[in-house]
């Protein structure tokens, strides 16, 4: 019996060691709370950019003028970027509650940097909502030095996401990178502890049995039963 409880010990082990082994390698770290915009070859000027977004009827997170946000950036409802809606797109910082501005970086000599947002909700939810985007140029007044491309994100679903948004000049691109699914999380380490579990209910019982049929040989010799059937 003892080497059955030190196999069953060994499995529950080794079945321990899988599964944390498992959700370690289908760890995602990325932080859905927060996003970046990749900025290179921004019109000379530029202080910060912002993320235009296209208004639905009677939008969730639409507000007359984000205040939180206008103080961080020193801006007013009367400047250029609070008042811009062309084609539908309004800023995500001035007219829209699910973003908080944090800070840009910016290389004057070459354009480069980026602006960086602390989002209220999960990044897949905002982004599901507001697919179709355009990035703003913009200078430490709100004025709108210009405007990307349109760009797109396919909706995302049951997962975790990686936003990246590259606005270059006038382009712009925005892609996914994502996690496993939620439900692999959950279905891969099961595939290792069902198992695992049927195989040490089966040592189990084999060893029970072999302890069982050896108690039994020994109350039949005890018994004088085998010197018997022997004669």
């Amino acid at each position: 019996m003892k080497r059955a409880v030190k196999a069953v010990i060994a499995v529950y082990f080794a079945v321990f060691m899988c599964f944390f082994g498992g959700m370690t390698a289908f760890a995602w770290n990325v932080d859905t709370m927060h996003q970046s915009i990749k900025l290179k070859n921004v019109p000379e000027g530029t202080a910060f950019a912002d993320i235009l977004v296209k208004d639905s009827k009677n939008d969730k997170y639409s507000v007359d003028f984000n205040e939180e946000n206008g103080k961080l950036l020193g801006l007013t409802e009367d400047c250029g970027l609070a008042q811009y809606s062309k084609d539908g797109y309004t800023s995500m910082l001035l007219r829209h509650s699910c973003a908080v501005y944090e800070n840009t970086e910016l290389t004057t000599a070459e354009g480069t940097g980026h602006t960086s947002f602390r989002l209220k909700e999960e990044n897949s939810d905002i982004f599901n909502h507001f697919q179709n985007i355009r990035i703003a140029y913009c200078d430490k007044d709100g004025n709108v030095l210009g405007v990307t491309e349109k760009g797109k994100f396919d909706k995302l679903y049951f997962n975790m996401g990686a936003y990246t948004i590259n606005a270059n000049g006038d382009s712009l691109s925005c892609s996914i990178s994502t996690g496993p699914p939620y439900f692999m999380m959950i279905v891969v380490p099961l595939l290792v502890v069902v198992p695992a579990f049927f195989t040490t209910a089966g040592i189990i019982i084999a060893r029970l049995r072999k302890k069982s049929q050896s108690v039994k040989m020994i109350k039949r010799i005890q018994s004088g039963e085998v010197d018997d059937d022997e004669k």
